[in-house]
């Protein structure tokens, strides 16, 4: 059931990649006047109103049967009915630190091991969904399953790479490396005969992130992980080689734990270039508490300087306790973007009770800031 739910979800997102004409949203552009939330702490209202130009009844299966949900079946209707539109999530059950590739209309979702999985993957189109199963059967040999973390993929010119954090048998630190497939659902194959990026002095490294800047250099954003030792927690930005299998330059350091409501904790890097506006989403405090939060800042360029926001961007609401691990989804051509994201459901923190549930919602690009769409 579980993935039965994830899938249906996913599909609703689907509708997402449809054409500009679908697109349109009764000809709103990016920069359009809308009512938001602070663009300094968001915390999603109780309603949220996404207008499409589409009407239909045509009910969809939603994860919360006390939440019903009517739209398209994911084939243009627009927007509506394809996020939960009062802050609750697309999926029930333990989806951490999500991300989500789209290919040619299609997504595809990751996520931090779940069970026997150790990179549990689903796809969905504009004709459904369906549970792909594992993406990475197998892992390197330096290397030890039960703590696959983080995953992210990036499209390269013949194929497909999964970056992802695994555990460095030798150091008992955690690393990351990179797998090699020409479907973006995997097979996912590693070969390597040692991690990708593994900062052992600095506590390990971890949350890699993959962005392509507009000159179509590749580069890899990480995080150092210091807090499990005691140092700093940092998150870094660093060059690939054009083929992303390995790294050419030294890392540069974006920013550090030294706002007090960080804590000890850094991570989860996340960037994206908005017309010439380079701005970083991380997580911050701790992860099994309602503590942890998404920050943002905004940074010159690629390697930094960054000016981060005074308070989290994203912190915990009624139905998200938590909230951590996002990312954003680009919808070219059209006024709202997407993050999903991740979040212990309805206030039941950590994993003696709960889980770590899967978020979507739509973004507006105001004056060059991110904001939560209220209203459209």
């Amino acid at each position: 059931m579980r993935r039965i739910l994830l899938i249906a979800a996913l599909a609703l997102m689907a509708g997402a990649c449809g054409s500009a004409e679908e697109a349109e949203i009764d000809g709103v552009e990016r920069s359009s006047e809308t009512t938001i939330v602070s663009t300094t702490t968001v915390t999603p209202p109780a309603t949220t109103t996404i207008v499409s130009p589409v009407t239909t009844t045509a009910p969809v299966l939603d994860p919360r049967p006390d939440r019903p949900v009517t739209g398209g079946d994911g084939g243009g209707q627009g927007m509506a009915g394809r996020v939960n539109d009062d802050g609750t999530p697309v999926f029930l059950g333990d989806f951490a630190d999500p991300f989500v590739l789209t290919v040619d209309g299609t997504f595809y979702a990751y996520a931090t091991n779940a069970l026997f999985t150790n990179v549990p993957v689903i796809s969905a189109g504009s004709g459904g969904g369906e549970y792909l199963g594992e993406s990475l059967p197998e892992l390197p040999e330096w290397s030890e399953p039960g703590h696959v973390w983080a995953p992210s993929v990036a499209a390269v010119d013949d194929g497909y790479l999964l970056y992802y954090t695994t555990r460095h048998t030798e150091s008992g630190r955690q690393c990351i490396s990179v797998a090699v497939g020409t479907d973006p659902a995997g097979p996912f194959v590693d070969s390597s005969t040692e991690p990708l990026i593994c900062d052992v002095e600095s506590g390990g490294s971890i949350d890699a992130s993959p962005f392509v800047d507009g000159d179509g250099t590749r580069w890899l954003l990480w995080k150092a992980d210091g807090n499990c030792c005691g140092l700093p927690s940092v998150i870094y930005s660093q060059p690939l080689a054009a083929d992303g299998l390995s790294v050419a330059g030294e890392p540069t350091e974006l920013i550090r734990n030294d706002q007090g409501w960080e804590r000890d904790v850094v991570e989860a890097p996340s960037m994206i270039e908005i017309d010439g506006r380079y701005h970083l989403f991380y997580s911050a405090n701790r992860w099994d508490t309602e503590d942890y939060s998404v920050g943002h800042a905004v940074c010159e360029s690629r390697t930094g300087p960054c000016d981060k926001d005074a308070e989290p961007w994203l912190k915990s609401y009624d139905a998200a306790s938590g909230p951590g691990g996002l990312e954003v989804i680009e919808l070219h051509g059209r006024p709202i973007d997407l993050v999903v994201y991740h979040g212990w459901t309805d206030g039941d923190v950590g994993y003696e009770t709960g889980q770590r549930s899967l978020y979507v919602a739509p973004i507006r690009w105001v004056d060059g800031d991110p904001v939560l769409v209220v209203e459209i």
